[in-house]
């Protein structure tokens, strides 16, 4: 009996892990997406003018236009005002779209669950279930950002191969000039930002997991 209820317990624990791990990944990547000051800070700092032959205020506006089209929320097409686009790069922004949907649907309902997770268990002694969320929030990214860091083009390449089922993502720079402004150096710096925030949500949790058991511990010495 103590034996099932010890397993039923590390599943429950190995559940809200897993569903803060989640959210704090997938807020990540939401977070990134949505920070526009980033990029507009790299028109300047990457000289996409001149690489581009094209105003700033044009490149903001068209990027301003792909990430509300990449938004969840939003179900209308992708125009943009400056930069021409071949069918074969419409299909490779709707195939963004389809996976930005997805973490932004998963941010949502883990944040939820997150939150009740906090909820129920704010007042309890339980520290395991947020160590072992700070140890797989940290984990996944380590082993991602390690091999991005050696290798780039290559990580760059085979995340597109796995996600993409086709190679419209190979923009043709003649056809789909935006390429120009979405440069491998900018992606590069998404993903650090990325691995940043996921590094620190996961010390977050270890930290807290740390200081209750603590107290916990603390707690009990002092009803001895």
């Amino acid at each position: 009996m103590a034996r099932r209820k010890k397993k039923t317990s590390f599943a429950v624990n190995l559940f809200w892990a897993l569903m803060i791990a989640l959210f704090i990944i997938s807020f990540a990547v939401v977070f990134v997406l949505h920070f526009r000051p980033m990029y507009y800070m790299d028109i300047r700092l990457l000289k996409l003018e001149s690489a581009s032959g094209v105003p700033a205020d044009a490149i903001r506006k068209d990027y301003d236009s792909i990430i509300h089209y990449l938004s969840f929320w939003n179900r209308q097409p992708l125009t943009l005002s400056t930069f021409a686009m071949s069918e074969h790069g419409r299909i490779h922004f709707a195939d963004c779209k389809r996976i930005f949907d997805v973490v932004q649907i998963l941010c949502i309902v883990t944040g939820i669950l997150t939150l009740v997770s906090y909820i129920q268990h704010r007042h309890g002694g339980n520290s395991r279930y947020l160590r072992m969320a700070g140890i797989l929030t940290i984990a996944i990214p380590s082993v991602l950002g390690a091999l991005a860091l050696w290798k780039w083009d290559v990580v760059f390449e085979t995340f597109h191969r796995v996600l993409f089922r086709n190679n419209y993502w190979l923009f043709d720079v003649s056809q789909d000039p935006i390429i120009q402004v979405l440069p491998d150096a900018f992606f590069f710096q998404c993903a650090i930002v990325i691995f940043a925030i996921i590094l620190l949500g996961g010390l977050i949790c270890i930290v807290r997991a740390h200081r209750r058991k603590s107290r916990v511990a603390a707690w009990r010495a002092g009803r001895r």
